[in-house]
């Protein structure tokens, strides 16, 4: 029987790379007429994993136990699936139930014995998981500089000195996020949840762009409305941050806010984040004015996430800004607003024909600054206003179930009331992430 699986594995995963929507309902049909045939159960139960109906690959696979108890590989495979669904003691029963079946595969011991583990990892009620990444990046305008030398200055024409225009260079980029959960134990579902995130990039040639950041923010998250709405949540949260600029210390911040999450139906859910920053910026050597822009920063933004279906989703978000600066200078405090979607598409892996699937995913996204008022020493007579025009492409190649090969590009550009602040950059990125 395990060849015979064996056989239905490379069956389900060997199929040509197409509409993946399209292949899900033909399997899903075909179960209908014949829900005793295991290797269409099997069939069904592949592609819909593939497209995250991880409920729909339960129910056939558990489908062919009760046909065929003697099948440690489907019991991996549905160990692994509740894993991925966090149903960690039903995994463990699966699990434990493929390691004890007669004449298992070495294979699928060792996969076993390492999602046993995991399990063992996820009931510790303190527990670390995160990504990090690292790749190379090319832009068109890495120092974001004009595109040409006449600028405006004290409301006169300037030119700009040749260094200081837009310049084109790669750069390396790395960054870290990492994720401790401590579980209270409480029937809310409670537990105390830490973000830590660390990026720096760092450029061959325009070092001037080098950006380095820190930010950590930590609270309680809880479940409410348990009687009332099915899946309503609220995270108060206290933050800090750092972030430096060619090296040198550009701004510290601290905080707090609340992040809420509502599921408002089976396929559409909503995050939404309010958020105050004192943001501290030291004067500096590069610096010298810097503090002179120190001030409040207010933030709200709002994300909903809808299942088009098993292989599309759809984003649409919305976000509000407002900075104050602590000095009576209006022309350094803006008010800022955007909005934006996205679509994201899984699809069969169409090269090594693996069980991951590929992503693909295309955002838009408009965004308005308005200044409180003319900076009088670029131009004293013109209100400073901007809009941003942001496009990403982003593509996703899982290696395996850690690692995963991603290839972006997209372009920023910036219009501007003032010369001095309108430029567009393009960017190509390629790299690796490992998830833990």
């Amino acid at each position: 029987m395990v060849a015979v699986f064996v056989a239905f594995c490379s069956a389900a995963y060997a199929q040509p790379s197409g509409d993946l929507q399209a292949q899900y309902d033909a399997a899903f049909q075909e179960m209908l007429k014949k829900p005793a045939d295991l290797d269409v159960l099997f069939r069904f139960a592949a592609v819909a994993s593939q497209t995250g109906d991880l409920e729909g690959a339960v129910s056939a696979l558990e489908r062919m136990l009760i046909i065929d108890p003697n099948l440690p590989r489907v019991r991996l495979e549905l160990g692994v699936l509740y894993y991925r669904l966090a149903s960690y003691e039903v995994a463990r029963t699966y699990l434990e139930g493929a390691l004890q079946s007669a004449n298992v595969p070495a294979d699928v011991r060792s996969k076993a014995q390492e999602f046993l583990a995991q399990v063992n990892k996820q009931r510790n009620p303190s527990r670390f998981s995160g990504e990090v990444f690292f790749g190379l990046r090319y832009q068109s305008n890495a120092n974001l500089g004009p595109a040409d030398s006449s600028v405006r200055l004290f409301g006169q024409v300037a030119n700009l000195n040749q260094a200081a225009l837009g310049a084109s260079d790669w750069g390396a980029v790395g960054s870290a996020q990492v994720r401790h959960v401590y579980d209270f134990g409480l029937q809310d579902g409670s537990q105390l949840e830490s973000n830590f995130t660390a990026y720096g990039n760092r450029q061959f040639q325009v070092t001037q762009a080098n950006i380095a950041l820190l930010d950590l923010n930590t609270g309680p998250r809880f479940r409410a409305f348990r009687n009332s709405f099915e899946d309503v949540t609220f995270r108060p949260f206290l933050t800090l941050g750092y972030v430096w600029v060619n090296d040198t210390p550009y701004y510290g911040s601290y905080g707090a806010g609340m992040e809420t999450g509502v599921l408002l139906s089976d396929r559409l859910r909503n995050t939404s984040i309010v958020s105050w920053r004192e943001l501290k910026y030291p004067d500096t050597s590069y610096l010298p004015q810097n503090s002179l822009f120190t001030g409040l920063q207010l933030s709200a933004n709002t994300n909903f996430q809808y299942k088009v279906t098993n292989a599309v989703t759809a984003y649409v978000f919305g976000n509000a800004q407002r900075y104050l600066t602590a000095q009576a200078f209006p022309w350094q405090s803006y008010m800022l607003e955007g909005v934006g979607a996205a679509l994201s598409y899984r699809f069969i892996d169409p090269i090594f024909k693996s069980q991951l699937p590929w992503n693909v995913t295309l955002s838009v996204a408009q965004q308005w600054w308005q200044y409180d008022a003319p900076d009088p020493t670029i131009d004293p007579n013109t209100g400073r206003a901007q809009s941003d025009t942001i496009l990403s492409l982003v593509l996703s190649i899982p290696i395996n179930e850690r690692i995963t090969l991603s290839v972006s590009g997209g372009r920023f550009n910036r219009a501007a009331t003032v010369s001095n602040y309108a430029f567009a950059n393009n960017d190509f990125m390629a790299g690796l992430s490992w998830r833990f």
